[in-house]
């Protein structure tokens, strides 16, 4: 009878612990509320710490964008560890204006509440920010905040655990998304927005032009960065690239066209890149072409598919430009390409609707009418080819003063078939850019460089390698040879 009962006993404790480990009474992780600032109240979509979905409201850790520029640190996992700052934090979110909102940091038990008095401050674009109003203030604890708009926000606070700033420090600044890129020239364009929402806003722009492989990233504001304190210690990235990271690396399509692009916003958990997902739509593929190839008495003897051939420079961010620089002789004819094909004439051309800075033979070939150095610039979006004198430029902040600055005292000089700079008037890294008369984009989008000898082009590319030079050096370019030395 003991053992009967015994037996019994086990049975039902086993029957309890079975029950009592069923998954249905598991809690879920998502609505687990960890420590952490949080950003919450009547503002929000998240009214306090015991609402559902208060796990969203948390902050995200803080990247101080001044830090990204570490030298030799490249690699983009490394530039986000390394650009981490303690006791900063970062948050998108929606604020209903006129309503109250604070910053609960949730230890363990213990939940403080922190809210400033909020002062408006003008940027105006100052130091690569945006050109908007924000709201700055000094934390202190049991108090709120509000805004005067609805809208989407973004909420940089940062503890002042190096204890490099006067404060602990909060801004929170409107945002108005948009796109930079190859479409407007790294300038910035507005998207729509759909209407606003406290837990998702969709944004969007159609007929975008892009070339192959042409990038841009979301932004706000006109900026791409924001700078907490007046000293400038503490700046925060306010675009996104690269898998919708703060700061990271361009956006890429892989086709040319017309482009609708969508960017939705939903407050999430985790890294601020959770709460973003874009789309970019091929409305139209291009009719632009995608390569431009030369040929001539000089250049591949009339034989398409030759050695001697010159494949023309993409212009970065305008579909169907291309550019070369090359010494030409005076009556020695070239014709022009899309197509690369042994005895395929079908594609070849001259001229254009436009044409500046060349004649035609009797064969109706391109013709320059002397010797020298020429920037050919075929523009096939507008309809225009243009063959002038070569003018190349040094560039850069550490050489120049300036950045694009097509000023006589930084123009190449021609010496024989070949381009000298002028000196170096001091040390940096050297930058050089070809102009054309009928450009449409920054210097930047027919820039180059000399890199072990060789000259090489940044076409479509991101920026190149730097290269250091020393005062009283100069650069001289066999663009013929494709060569280049630094002496």
């Amino acid at each position: 009878m003991k053992k009967l009962s015994f037996l019994i006993l086990s049975l039902f404790a086993f029957s309890f612990v079975f029950v009592a480990c069923d998954p249905e009474d598991k809690p879920n992780v998502d609505d687990i509320v960890e420590d952490g600032f949080y950003v919450v109240g009547e503002a929000t979509a998240v009214a306090s710490l015991t609402a559902d979905g208060a796990n969203k409201a948390i902050m995200a850790v803080g990247f101080n964008e001044v830090l990204q520029s570490k030298d030799g640190v490249t690699d983009e996992e490394k530039v986000s560890a390394a650009c981490q700052r303690a006791g900063m934090y970062e948050k998108y979110i929606v604020l209903e204006g006129g309503k109250p909102f604070s910053l609960v940091l949730k230890e363990g038990k213990e939940e403080t509440k922190y809210g400033a008095t909020l002062e408006a401050v003008e940027l105006g674009g100052v130091d690569e920010q945006p050109n908007i109003t924000v709201q700055k203030g000094v934390l202190a604890e049991n108090t709120t905040m509000q805004v005067s708009e609805t809208g989407l926000y973004h909420i940089v606070l940062d503890l002042n655990l190096n204890n490099d700033l006067p404060n602990k420090l909060i801004l929170v600044a409107p945002v108005t998304l948009g796109v930079r890129g190859g479409m407007n020239s790294w300038g910035f364009s507005e998207m729509a927005s759909s209407e606003i929402n406290k837990n998702t806003i969709t944004y969007t722009i159609e007929d975008q032009e892009l070339p192959v492989g042409g990038i841009f990233k979301f932004a706000y504001g006109g900026g791409w960065k924001i700078q907490l304190d007046e000293e400038g210690l503490v700046k925060a990235n306010t675009n996104l690239g690269k898998d919708l990271k703060p700061g990271a690396g361009n956006i890429a399509v892989e086709a040319a066209g017309l482009y609708k692009i969508t960017l939705t916003y939903t407050l999430a958990q985790g890294d601020i890149n959770s709460s973003f997902s874009y789309t970019a739509e091929l409305t139209q593929a291009s009719s632009m072409p995608e390569n431009m190839y030369m040929t001539g008495t000089d250049f591949g003897g009339w034989t398409w598919g030759s050695e001697g051939i010159v494949s023309l420079v993409p212009v970065h961010s305008a579909a169907g430009s291309f550019w070369t620089i090359k010494y030409l002789k005076a009556g020695n004819g070239m014709k022009f390409s899309e197509i690369n094909i042994a005895n395929d004439w079908s594609k070849a051309f001259a001229g254009l609707g436009e044409n500046i800075g060349f004649s035609f033979d009797g064969d109706g070939n391109a013709v320059v009418a002397e010797d020298g150095i020429y920037m050919i610039y075929v523009d096939s979006k507008n309809n225009k080819l243009a063959i002038e004198p070569a003018k190349v430029y040094l560039t850069g902040e550490a050489l120049t003063g300036g950045w694009g600055n097509e000023a006589a005292e930084f123009l190449f000089a021609a010496e024989g078939n070949q381009l000298a700079s002028p000196l170096f008037t001091s040390g940096g890294n050297l930058r050089i850019f070809a102009a054309s008369s009928i450009a449409t984009t920054d210097w930047w989008t027919r820039e180059f460089n000399v890199f072990d000898g060789k000259i090489e082009y940044r076409g479509a590319g991101d920026d190149q390698a730097a290269v250091a030079v020393t005062a009283g050096q100069k650069v001289t370019l066999d663009f013929n040879a494709g060569t280049g030395t630094i002496q």
